[in-house]
C-alpha cells in the first residue's frame, strides 16, 4: 500500500514539475526538461489542458496532477472502503503536499548546484524553475555579495506551512 501512494505522489510530483517547467519558460532543450516534457505530452497536450492558464501560469500540468490524486484516492478509498469525504478531502490536499516537497528539493538542488562549477547548467535550470516563487522574496530580501538569502527564507516557510498543517488536521481528524 505504501508503495502505491509513494508512485502516486510521484506521478504527481511529475505533472506538479511540468507546471513549474513551463510556467517559468525553462530552457527547453536542456535534457532533464527534455526527459519531463517526454513523460507527461500524452496528458499534458489533449485539447482541453494544452491552453488552460492563468495570466502567466500554464496550469494543465498541475490538472492533471489534481485529477491523478483524486483518482488514486477514490480508487483506494473505494478498495479499503474509506469515507468518501475523507477520499476527496486528501484528494484535494495531496497534490499541495507534494509541490511543496518538490519545491523544497528543488530550491536544496539550486543551492548545491550553485556551489560546484561542473552543474552550471542544472544549476540555472534549477533557478529558471524556482524563479518565479523565489523572485518576490528576492525584491523584498536582495542577495548579500554571492549570498542568496531568499532560498532559506523560502525553505523555513515550508517548513513553517507544513508543521501548521500538521497541527491543525491533526486537530481535525481527531474530532471526526
Amino acid at each position: 500500500m505504501k508503495l502505491l501512494l509513494i508512485a502516486a505522489e510521484a506521478l504527481v510530483m511529475l505533472f506538479e514539475l511540468r507546471f513549474l517547467l513551463q510556467s517559468a519558460s525553462a530552457d527547453y532543450y536542456h535534457p532533464f526538461t527534455q526527459a519531463v516534457l517526454k513523460l507527461t505530452n500524452p496528458l499534458v497536450n489533449l485539447p482541453a489542458l494544452r491552453s488552460l492558464h492563468i495570466k502567466s501560469w500554464y496550469i494543465g500540468g498541475a490538472v492533471v496532477g489534481f485529477i491523478i490524486s483524486f483518482v488514486f484516492w477514490l480508487v483506494l478509498g473505494a478498495y479499503i472502503n474509506l469515507p468518501l469525504q475523507f477520499s476527496l478531502t486528501v484528494g484535494a490536499l495531496m497534490p499541495f503536499k507534494v509541490f511543496g516537497y518538490l519545491l523544497f528539493m528543488l530550491l536544496i538542488i539550486q543551492a548545491l548546484t550553485s556551489w560546484l562549477p561542473s552543474t552550471r547548467s542544472l544549476s540555472y535550470l534549477m533557478y529558471q524553475i524556482t524563479a518565479p516563487i523565489t523572485a518576490p522574496v528576492q525584491r523584498i530580501i536582495p542577495p548579500i555579495g554571492m549570498i542568496d538569502i531568499s532560498l532559506m527564507v523560502i525553505i523555513l516557510v515550508l517548513y513553517a506551512i507544513n508543521s501548521l498543517c500538521y497541527r491543525v488536521f491533526g486537530i481535525f481528524w481527531a474530532v471526526i
